[in-house]
């Protein structure tokens, strides 16, 4: 295992993983194509994002996203190799003169994942990749649409390599 991050509250814990198969009826990874993962919360989240990431194959790759307020919220997470963690500190992506100021909770959160999203599930080339997704943070009004129009998105992009198979 390894510890990646990079720097630059939610007491209801609701996550869920699902897998978005790329092409035709395929429900299981397969060990010859990439098993990329995308997992995003927050704080609150921390234990299962913990809990979830020590279970990934070590050959996994991916992102992990995580939004604190401040950066005395980092806190070591293990990952395989391939699997970044990034810290989204709010407070540092809004100056201010007072302490404790900072930008919407899960704003900068869903900007990074939909970010991700772009460079790696809406191009063409993730037809011969294999998501599974760790969607946190459900907690945030933000991230619980957010979250509900990628689940509607991947369900539009299944049905989609289905009838193109």
């Amino acid at each position: 295992m390894n510890e990646n991050s990079s720097h630059s509250d939610d007491t209801g814990f609701e996550a869920h993983g699902f897998t978005a198969p790329a092409t035709g009826d395929e429900l299981m990874h397969d060990h010859g194509q990439l098993d990329c993962i995308l997992a995003a919360g927050d704080i609150g989240d921390l234990p299962g994002l913990r809990a979830w990431c020590e279970n990934l194959p070590i050959d996994s790759y991916g992102q992990v996203f995580i939004e604190v307020f401040s950066p005395i919220q980092i806190e070591p997470i293990h990952t395989p190799p391939g699997v970044n963690v990034t810290w989204i500190c709010r407070e540092r992506l809004r100056e201010s003169t007072r302490p404790g100021i900072g930008i919407p909770r899960c704003e900068a959160l869903a900007t990074a994942v939909d970010a991700w999203l772009d460079e790696w599930f809406r191009v063409d080339s993730c037809l011969t990749r294999h998501f599974t997704m760790w969607m946190g943070a459900r907690g945030s009004s933000i991230m619980h649409s957010y979250w509900l129009r990628i689940e509607r998105e991947v369900a539009a992009a299944q049905r989609s390599s289905h009838s193109n198979s």
